[in-house]
């Protein structure tokens, strides 16, 4: 189990770029609004400000997702890289989106929404301690830091208690641990619930 210390250390960490002379690019979005925005070298800048050179390697990822591009083929090309790169670096974390020489790095463990056509994306994936989630697991764990009750839970979702039971077991084994208040901790803390 994560002592006290260890978790405090993760929610603290610095998001990339934030600071001046750290040339590495974070890509966040704000949940409210929609908009996408990146820091560099201590500096926010909106999204539209980006290196096309990084916009490009952004674009070559959305194009090897078939049911991203899917989804996103209605937009312009300026806007389905912007709505793509909110949805799988849309986390203002520690983990710098492009490093300092301009490669674009793994996609953030990042839920813009709990509803988001993204979470089927096979370019996006939530994972908790390193395990991928389906989306029924990510609906369940957000469902049960509502608290609700199990009988409320398994009803929205309909399906069984039984059902229900087994889901949280899978949870519970890919997080390791042993408790709901285990499992939601664990998910705050890797950013499963926002």
């Amino acid at each position: 189990m994560e002592s006290k210390s260890t978790i405090k250390n993760e929610i603290h960490q610095i998001p990339a770029g934030l600071l001046i002379g750290d040339k590495r690019t974070e890509i966040f979005g704000d949940r409210k609004t929609k908009q996408t925005f990146f820091i560099s070298n201590g500096q926010t800048f909106s999204f539209d400000k980006l290196d096309p050179a990084k916009k490009a390697q952004i674009f070559e990822k959305l194009l090897s997702d078939d049911v991203a591009y899917t989804d996103l083929k209605h937009l312009t090309h300026d806007e389905a890289i912007k709505e793509y790169s909110f949805c799988i670096y849309g986390a203002a974390d520690h983990e710098a989106d492009f490093c300092e020489n301009g490669k674009l790095k793994k996609s953030d463990n990042f839920i813009c929404s709990n509803d988001c056509k993204c979470l089927k994306w096979k370019s996006k994936s939530i994972t908790i301690d390193e395990n991928p989630l389906t989306v029924r697991e990510i609906q369940i764990v957000n469902l049960m830091a509502s608290d609700l009750a199990d009988k409320q839970i398994a009803s929205s979702l309909n399906i069984t208690e039984s059902t229900l039971n087994t889901h949280k077991q899978h949870l519970f084994e890919k997080a390791g641990v042993k408790s709901k208040s285990g499992l939601i901790t664990k998910a705050i803390n890797q950013k499963i619930i926002q």
